[in-house]
């Protein structure tokens, strides 16, 4: 098991410890452990148990014990060491100080947005050398043992500190490990409990501050990936991943209103590596709009008595034997875009509903509907109903339903299909 710093596992924390490395470079103060946890003490950074002590107090009782039992030594020293593997800090023989471009481009950034950017590229880079001399790179191995093995215990992404390099042999070998026992993982690894426990502390966590993963119930799930075309923007989730309640993301979950349609997590994109055309803010604000819809939808027929479910469809209400199969699209107000909404949004829905509600869900009696985000013109209307599709809208915050057999628009009850 590589060794790896394990004081600090917030950013925010970090960049402030970074900020008092800057501090003490600028004052040509030597980088040394008592130099350093001084500073971190009286910035707040490092913060000590016993309350009652004033700063200088602490620092003075500290300042009696031996250099071996001075704890916020041993913070500073591994501080140092993070930035160092990071790439933010050179430190010569002599204490003094050095921060690379990076670190300076990290300290100079105007937006949380290009921080987090720069954290990333920063810990993707991170690389650890074992004791016969190979190189890893942990953070790079503990998201892609996450993305395999979506829903794995947290304690055992110990492992990506268990690499002794970026082979293929060696993540086959990570991965057969991941199937044992966090007993077994650790007797195999020839690491101890403590040890173990430290091997967890900081990369999981950073990764979940990124963006970059969640943690449920001491498991790690990895975010789903933005997925940008020509006319959407959509959340692929890994198909072999499941959600806290062992079903497959792929398929389908019962959910309520306030659980349905949750927003995705957008990996902020800056200028650090992507070129942001205002079109992707576009396609980012329809997809919002879009789970508002679902949202709304999902509360109006949670009132009324039906069970919600999501999927790979948007909403499926269920009551008394009569499922209702929801499939939501946003569109514009040309007609090339509609038909385009439309022809996908019919196909969605027929897939759907043979494939998983009838197939898998195993329900007889279903009805189908599009729900537009605003009234779609009348000829769509027609092919919809042509296929056996009803056609909804909101409008205002209500949906809004046309009468197929007067033409007249009505407010959409659900209740009406039981």
């Amino acid at each position: 098991m590589k060794n790896f710093p394990h004081q600090f596992n917030n950013l925010g924390k970090l960049f402030n410890a970074l900020l008092a490395i800057k501090q003490l470079i600028e004052e040509e103060t030597a980088l040394k452990d008592d130099n350093f946890c001084e500073l971190l003490t009286r910035n707040e950074i490092y913060t000590y148990r016993d309350k009652t002590l004033s700063i200088d107090q602490f620092l003075a009782q500290e300042g009696t014990k031996p250099k071996a039992s001075r704890g916020y030594l041993t913070v500073a020293r591994d501080i140092r060491r993070l930035f160092q593997l990071l790439g933010f800090l050179i430190v010569f023989e002599d204490k003094s100080g050095q921060l690379s471009p990076a670190a300076i481009q990290l300290i100079a950034s105007p937006t949380p947005e290009i921080k987090k950017e720069l954290w990333k590229n920063a810990f993707m880079q991170l690389g650890l050398e074992g004791t016969d001399g190979e190189i890893s790179h942990p953070y790079r191995i503990l998201l892609r043992l996450i993305q395999d093995k979506a829903g794995i215990e947290t304690k055992k992404l110990m492992l990506a500190l268990d690499a002794e390099n970026d082979s293929l042999e060696e993540y086959e070998r990570i991965i057969a490990l991941s199937e044992k026992t966090l007993e077994e993982i650790i007797q195999d690894t020839g690491t101890s409990n403590s040890m173990a426990r430290n091997a967890v502390k900081i990369l999981p966590a950073i990764a979940e501050q990124l963006g970059e993963i969640v943690r449920r119930n001491n498991r790690a799930y990895p975010v789903g990936k933005i997925i940008i075309t020509e006319d959407e923007i959509s959340t692929e989730v890994p198909e072999e991943a499941v959600n806290q309640e062992g079903i497959p993301y792929s398929q389908y979950r019962q959910v309520t209103s306030d659980s349905i349609a949750k927003d995705p997590i957008f990996n902020e994109v800056s200028a650090v590596s992507i070129d942001l055309t205002e079109s992707i803010r576009i396609r980012q604000d329809r997809l919002a709009l879009h789970q508002q819809i679902v949202r709304k939808l999902g509360l109006l027929c949670e009132e009324r008595g039906f069970d919600l479910y999501e999927g790979k469809f948007d909403c499926l209400a269920s009551k008394s034997e009569n499922t209702l199969l929801f499939e939501i699209k946003t569109i514009k107000d040309n007609i090339s875009d509609q038909e385009k909404q439309t022809v996908k949004g019919v196909g969605q829905l027929k897939y759907y509903n043979f494939s998983i509600v009838h197939q898998q869900m195993g329900i007889a009696n279903r009805q189908e509907f599009i729900v537009y985000s605003q009234q779609p013109k009348n000829s769509l209307i027609e092919f919809c109903h042509n296929e056996n599709i009803d056609v909804v809208w909101i409008e205002k915050d209500t949906f809004k339903i046309l009468d197929k057999k007067t033409g007249e628009i009505l407010d959409f009850q659900p209740t009406e299909y039981i």
